[in-house]
């Protein structure tokens, strides 16, 4: 009689590899040291999963210190896009990003809430909101490491088309760290469909855009403080693309 064995597997084989990434999911744990600002932007680059976790308990001072960090971080790099054209400027851009940015938090955050439950995650508001202070504080600190480049060109170029075109790349390039997190604590939480917080993101990106625009000029010199006439932003765009000198008012 034939005795068939399964051969034994090789000492050789790897383990099977996972389709996700590894910041997929984040380690929950606690944050090990009182909540300074130091130790809450440390473990935000760091150690996301502390930050989610503090977010989580009653009473922390976690979501706080995350959002005067977002509203420094964007206040100093608006200050620094100021110094292009300066006078006004150097304090009506800080104040119009770190309005346009937090308005655009309150505006997308009802869909982020029905979007998250849609895909099956398991949190209440208040840990949304601390997701969502989180990818914030996470896209202003990268663009607070941005600042002394635009700060370089702001005094080096005249150029508002160039300068224009920095500030957006260096925006989306932060944001898409900050919807990275947003992704990894959705999933951490149990999410189980992510395309609708991809089609989130989409809606949050399209919100600041246009609110970039209904708060101009952020770059340059304009007549008045606010602009006189709604434009959608891609239309503004174009507009600009016809004037590239920062004495030239915008409207």
């Amino acid at each position: 009689m034939k005795i068939e064995t399964t051969p034994e597997p090789s000492a050789t084989t790897s383990p099977p590899k996972s389709d996700q990434p590894a910041w997929i999911k984040l380690d929950l744990q606690p944050l090990g040291a009182p909540a300074t600002f130091a130790v809450v932007i440390e473990a935000l680059l760091k150690q996301p999963g502390r930050i989610l976790h503090e977010c989580k308990q009653s009473g922390s001072k976690v979501p706080l210190i995350l959002f005067l960090g977002a509203v420094l971080g964007l206040a100093v790099f608006g200050a620094l896009i100021g110094t292009f054209s300066g006078g006004v400027q150097s304090w009506a851009a800080p104040l119009k990003i770190v309005v346009g940015v937090l308005a655009s938090l309150v505006i997308c955050l009802p869909s982020l809430y029905i979007f998250s439950a849609l895909g099956g995650m398991e949190a209440r508001l208040s840990q949304v909101v601390g997701m969502l202070l989180a990818m914030v504080a996470l896209t202003a600190l990268l663009l607070l490491g941005f600042a002394p480049v635009v700060w370089i060109f702001s005094q080096s170029t005249e150029s508002v088309g160039f300068m224009g075109f920095l500030v957006l790349a260096f925006w989306i390039i932060a944001l898409f760290f900050g919807f990275r997190l947003l992704l990894a604590a959705a999933n951490t939480f149990g999410m189980t469909i992510g395309h609708y917080l991809n089609v989130w993101m989409g809606i949050f990106l399209l919100v600041t855009l246009q609110m970039s625009t209904t708060l101009r000029p952020l770059i340059g010199k304009a007549d008045t403080l606010l602009p006189v006439k709604k434009k959608f932003f891609m239309e503004h765009w174009a507009d600009e693309m016809g004037g590239d000198r920062k004495s030239q008012p915008s409207r």
